[in-house]
């Protein structure tokens, strides 16, 4: 029997895309362009999976409440996107979608709702806290996202990895905000920060004295958090010894105070993050592995700068009106020869560099637009080889790899089909063979073969769907 798909919407391309789609697999479509009797229309329909946008899923999950959806909507902000998913919806969808890629998505949603009925259980919405809100429109950060939306409701421990600078911090405040305890405390704490000697007392607490100096009572961290949620950050900076104590805290709830002998008991969620591998450090005997274990019940890995495409551009815009007022400025626009600049350069130090970026170039702005001036040195030349570079590039001697490129560059410029797409079809064509050897080398899994070649395991998913790369890939759930 074939799968059924409810659609609701008045959108008549998006009608098209989720037609062609259904007929590709196979799958019966009803289509709504609006809900009139809602009780009537979605009870006969009978779905096994309904496509609305996010004010008509409020009505689908009253009346629906096991049914799979799907939303799709115009380009948001995150809160609307990990409400979505928080609420129950299986992926989150911004138009316009490629058919493709929408076919592959109601496919997977299709297999859940066969495999998978579950009844979804919902909270009713509250008013929005006064967070800062995180910026992103890119499928990397959509993916975040969901992730925060899954985890946050579900009190378990998490690990937030990625670089320097892509904010991690406010990724675990995000996950407060959506948690069952965000009006309990929440603190957070840089282990690296803290001197090896002084952590231990920052996090359980001392007995007045318990060493020198010591003249009176501390509470720590965990004390002062029950209930709560305790943000550590960079956990691999964590002396081992007391990695050990922090272990006996995630196991039990229960600690003493250095230099004590009371046996104290707090519920803390402990938020971790990480901008270290933490199975490198469990190799060089640095960090625990069973500490590792119960930090890492789930995981979000925040992706850096570089692979969250037109990201940057909108973080500046953001950055542009957080510090006009405070910096003196009156940035109305942006020159249209910097939004390429700011897309090109890499960001090592990524959302970190680039708000320190614009807040350098606010103090020496003048008049409304934000020209390509104002950026700072290094940022400007790094679009442009160096004589440097350029140099590096005629030292590639004969029996190098170059030659076989060579070879490959000759053949394609001799087709007369190619001319004006020699280029994109040259790039498409290596990109889609050194993924493909990659995954072939990896036997299909995603997070080797991401290393190999460089890319955030995001960038190589949205890269296999692109090139229609078949592979049997392997898929890590944290338990």
């Amino acid at each position: 029997m074939s799968d059924t798909v409810l659609l609701i919407t008045k959108d008549r391309v998006i009608a098209e895309k989720v037609r062609h789609a259904c007929r590709e697999l196979d799958a019966n479509l009803t289509h709504l362009r609006a809900l009139k009797n809602a009780v009537v229309e979605l009870t006969a329909a009978a779905p096994d999976l309904v496509l609305c946008d996010y004010a008509t899923f409020e009505i689908v999950r009253e009346q629906l409440p096991r049914a799979c959806v799907l939303l799709y909507t115009e380009p948001a902000d995150s809160e609307q996107a990990i409400e979505a998913i928080k609420r129950g919806a299986l992926d989150y969808l911004v138009t316009p979608i490629e058919t493709k890629i929408l076919a592959q998505h109601i496919e997977e949603a299709l297999r859940i709702s066969r495999d998978i009925h579950i009844p979804a259980v919902y909270e009713e919405p509250t008013d929005d806290l006064a967070v800062e809100r995180i910026i992103g429109q890119s499928p990397a950060m959509r993916e975040v996202y969901k992730l925060i939306g899954r985890v946050a409701p579900r009190d378990v421990n998490v690990l937030i990895t990625g670089e320097s600078g892509t904010g991690k911090e406010l990724i675990a405040r995000a996950i407060l905000h959506h948690s069952p305890r965000k009006d309990q405390p929440f603190l957070a704490v840089n282990c690296a920060a803290i001197p090896e000697t002084l952590i231990e007392s920052e996090l359980f607490g001392h007995e007045k004295g318990a060493f020198t100096g010591a003249a009176l009572r501390r509470i720590g961290k965990f004390e002062q958090c029950d209930g709560g949620t305790l943000f550590l950050d960079e956990v691999g900076d964590i002396p081992l010894a007391t990695q050990a104590k922090l272990l006996r805290v995630l196991q039990d709830n229960s600690f003493q105070r250095l230099g004590g002998t009371d046996l104290i008991t707090s519920d803390v969620r402990i938020v971790g993050a990480t901008h270290q591998p933490l199975e490198t450090l469990i190799e060089q005997k640095r960090f625990r592995q069973d500490l590792y274990f119960r930090l890492k019940v789930a995981s979000i890995d925040v992706p850096p700068l570089r692979d969250r495409e037109v990201d940057a551009v909108l973080l500046a815009h953001q950055f542009v009106r957080r510090y006009n007022r405070s910096l003196g400025a009156n940035i109305r626009s942006f020159s249209p020869d910097v939004l390429p600049v700011l897309l090109k350069y890499s960001w090592p130090g990524n959302v970190r560099e680039l708000e320190n970026a614009i807040k350098a170039a606010l103090v020496v702005a003048r008049g409304s637009v934000f020209r390509l001036e104002f950026l700072p040195e290094h940022i400007r030349q790094c679009t442009e080889l160096s004589p440097a570079d350029l140099s590096s590039t005629k030292r590639i001697t004969a029996g190098s790899p170059n030659d076989e490129a060579r070879s490959i560059a000759e053949k394609l410029a001799s087709q007369p089909v190619l001319g004006g797409k020699l280029h994109e079809t040259a790039i498409v064509m290596i990109e889609r063979e050194i993924i493909r050897v990659c995954l072939g080398r990896t036997n299909g899994q995603l997070a080797p073969a991401a290393k190999m070649l460089g890319i955030s395991r995001t960038t190589l998913r949205k890269r296999i769907a692109q090139y229609g790369i078949r592979t049997t890939m392997s898929v890590e759930i944290d338990a």
